[in-house]
């Protein structure tokens, strides 16, 4: 299950530590697939400019906003 809908589901049920900690834990293994996501997009990016279709303006603007930088 994404971790999006974990959240979801456990909303209303008010989720026990272990859980939270669990959801914070796959949080930050999101945010680090992420970096090194957006990493590799800008190396490319700067390797091989700006490629058509590839969609590397949408990709950095939503992986800021995700990471808030």
């Amino acid at each position: 299950m994404r971790l999006s809908e974990k959240l979801e589901r456990y909303r209303a049920d008010r989720p026990d530590e272990w859980t939270m900690d669990e959801f914070a834990r796959q949080a930050r293994q999101l945010e680090d697939a992420l970096l090194d996501a957006r990493s590799g997009f800008l190396y490319i990016r700067n390797s091989h400019g700006n490629l058509y279709g590839v969609g590397f303006d949408r990709v950095e603007e939503k992986a800021k906003e995700a990471l808030d930088t």
